[in-house]
């Protein structure tokens, strides 16, 4: 194949991706996906447009989901080079989702062209390109902004460089290969690990002996550090800059707890699981058990991968096979993996993307098989040899256009979902204001709006916050001219998004004596209770029916014995529950109304903040509390 025609067929390799990935964007993605991860991305991008690192302290109930005060700051857990490609993209284009196409094309293209550098095979590259083009995790991810492929193509780009650097030998390449392993670095450090350090020990190995053809292994090192060094040097600066330790990742920020290791673990202190080895084991059987259903051809392909190997894994090909090995093996410690497999549907809407870089040698092994096939079968090999080369690409053809639909109705729902609540808020009349939201803040990882944003200087008409009880009423103090109103969502059973959506304009009832009033409906059967907790203690009211009951809460600068239905609430913030409590058939459910309250600094004034938030418990065991907006034996009277 000329150079000609193989360029231009690259070309149009990386045209398509580029457009695929901007299509499904606007398709599939338009508010963001289900992995929450890609709003903070864009919000950091946003950030470093108007030229900060971080936020300041009082931006803590706007900020986004994945970043935590450090000291006077609010500093985000991701690494800047993904999001500073959104901004540059943004600031030359107007329009972040330009670099999703550049990055889609990118990953496509090297993937061929490590393929030709391994194989030196022009044929098989392309076949390469084309397979990891059409293989779903890099379509619906070259979608989003999440920063898994601009991460792959930081390798691939590093592999490639690094391996035409020592055959030609060129020093410039071998130095380049070195900048762009820092960018990956920098990006997420141990997937740059994975990535490449077999390609780096292959480089040890191959040039351990003197040769005349090239340049001693140390040598080939440290052309690669003098390459990395000026990138790690501005990372160790961000750091020192941003977390006042050159030597801590932003990643830390939310905590030690999410991080490699065996024990509880989560994004956030708070909100962590058990993780085991064998939870670490099972994640990975998962992810790699997915993997086929994520692979332009699934098995077919996997078959032929796995030929390819077994005839052509020898001299740069074994650290490309390596990978395959290398990187579950490398990620069976970290619970992200294990997360998306079994705590919540990560595979079943973006694939194994932790194990994304397993992809590549699955399709530039199963092309080489392939391609050589195809050789082997032209004229005059026999007839069937021809018919069973055909079935084998109408096989790959016809299950990886089985795959996609179902991957791409998950997404859809999401999609949907999202533009339903997106315009519920857009029709609201709410003029300048301040929204609450669910789901934010720490919880934010579970967020149904990730769409509603906040720009980084909060000169927009509404902003959104997270709703933290007692503190929203300082909002009203901050924002006087601006209405105060909370958005309440009740899930359907066992669904991230949708349901039932109710919004409500909050006022602040003061005085030295505010009363609660709510109607309760007992359900028949069980013994019912009535309560009130402040926060400290549970004041409980015995019921034979249903029955309308007033709650007097005052402050503790009342002195003397409280009559009944008369609860002293401490100073300082916090959030009342009245409730129902029903026992019985087994089970223990609750219904109640929350209040978030706050005492003045005299301590002789309570401030309430109305109408009260619905909350559900019912009675199976391991249920949390959800959002109760609909139906609930538990209502606040006027």
């Amino acid at each position: 194949m000329t150079d000609r025609r193989y360029r231009a067929a690259l070309a149009l390799l990386a045209l398509g991706s580029a457009a695929a990935a901007v299509a499904v964007h606007h398709w599939l993605f338009p508010l963001y996906s289900l992995n929450r991860d890609d709003s903070v991305y864009v919000a950091m991008s946003r950030l470093l447009q108007q030229g900060h690192a971080t936020y300041p302290l009082d931006f803590a109930p706007f900020r986004p989901w994945a970043s935590a005060p450090v000291g006077d700051r609010i500093v985000l857990k991701y690494s800047p080079p993904w999001p500073a490609v959104l901004a540059v993209a943004e600031t030359l284009s107007g329009a972040s989702w330009v670099a999703l196409g550049v990055v889609a094309a990118a990953v496509v293209v090297l993937t061929a062209t490590v393929t030709a550098e391994v194989f030196t095979d022009r044929a098989a590259a392309l076949v390469a390109g084309v397979l990891a083009a059409c293989s779903p995790a890099i379509l619906l991810q070259s979608g989003t902004y999440l920063p898994y492929l601009f991460q792959l193509a930081l390798g691939l780009a590093a592999v490639v460089l690094l391996l035409r650097g020592v055959r030609r030998p060129s020093a410039a390449t071998t130095v380049a290969a070195g900048t762009v392993m820092g960018v990956a670095a920098w990006a997420r450090p141990y997937d740059a690990v994975l990535d490449l350090v077999p390609f780096l020990v292959y480089v040890v190995i191959h040039r351990w002996r003197p040769s005349s053809t090239g340049p001693r292994w140390w040598v080939v090192l440290l052309r690669v550090a003098v390459g990395a060094a000026p990138v790690l040097l501005v990372m160790l600066a961000w750091n020192a800059a941003v977390l006042g330790d050159p030597l801590r990742l932003p990643y830390t920020v939310t905590g030690p707890q999410d991080g490699f290791g065996f024990g509880m673990r989560g994004v956030f202190p708070q909100y962590t699981s058990l993780f085991t080895a064998g939870d670490g084991v099972a994640g990975t059987v998962g992810n790699l058990g997915a993997l086929p259903a994520w692979t332009a051809g699934g098995l077919v392909v996997i078959a032929l991968a796995g030929v390819g190997v077994v005839r052509r894994a020898r001299g740069p090909a074994i650290p490309l096979a390596a990978l395959a090995v290398v990187v579950p093996l490398g990620y069976l410690p970290f619970w992200g993996p294990w997360a998306i497999s079994e705590v919540w549907d990560g595979i079943a809407h973006f694939g194994p993307y932790y194990h994304l870089a397993v992809l590549v040698p699955l399709v530039a092994f199963a092309a080489v098989t392939l391609v050589e096939a195809a050789r082997r079968v032209r004229s005059p090999a026999p007839r069937w040899a021809r018919a069973a080369l055909t079935a084998v690409v109408a096989a790959m053809v016809a299950v990886t256009v089985v795959a996609v639909p179902g991957k791409v109705a998950v997404n859809l729902a999401v999609r949907d979902d999202f533009r339903s609540l997106q315009r519920f808020v857009a029709d609201a009349p709410l003029g300048r204001a301040v929204l609450l939201l669910p789901g934010r803040g720490d919880l934010g990882f579970d967020s149904t709006t990730p769409f509603l944003e906040n720009r980084p200087d909060l000169d927009q008409p509404v902003l959104y916050a997270e709703t933290r009880g007692g503190p929203d009423l300082e909002l009203i103090d901050r924002f006087p001219d601006r209405a105060l109103y909370r958005l309440s969502q009740q899930l359907p059973p066992g669904r991230p998004t949708g349901g039932t959506v109710v919004l409500d304009r909050l006022s602040v009832d003061t005085g030295d004596d505010v009363d609660v009033r709510v109607a309760l409906s007992v359900p028949r059967g069980g013994t019912a209770t009535a309560y009130l907790f402040d926060g400290t203690t549970e004041h409980r009211i015995p019921l034979d029916g249903s029955i309308d009951l007033d709650w007097t809460l005052t402050t503790l600068s009342h002195p003397g014995p409280m009559p009944t239905g008369t609860v002293r609430i401490a100073g300082g913030t916090g959030v009342v529950a009245v409730g129902l409590e029903v026992a019985g058939g087994g089970g223990v459910s609750r219904w109640e109304r929350r209040f978030a309250y706050r005492v003045t600094a005299d301590g002789s004034r309570l401030q309430l903040l109305r109408p009260g938030q619905g909350w559900s418990l019912n009675g199976t065991p391991g249920a949390g509390w959800q959002l109760d907006v609909a139906d609930s034996p538990v209502t606040e009277r006027e």
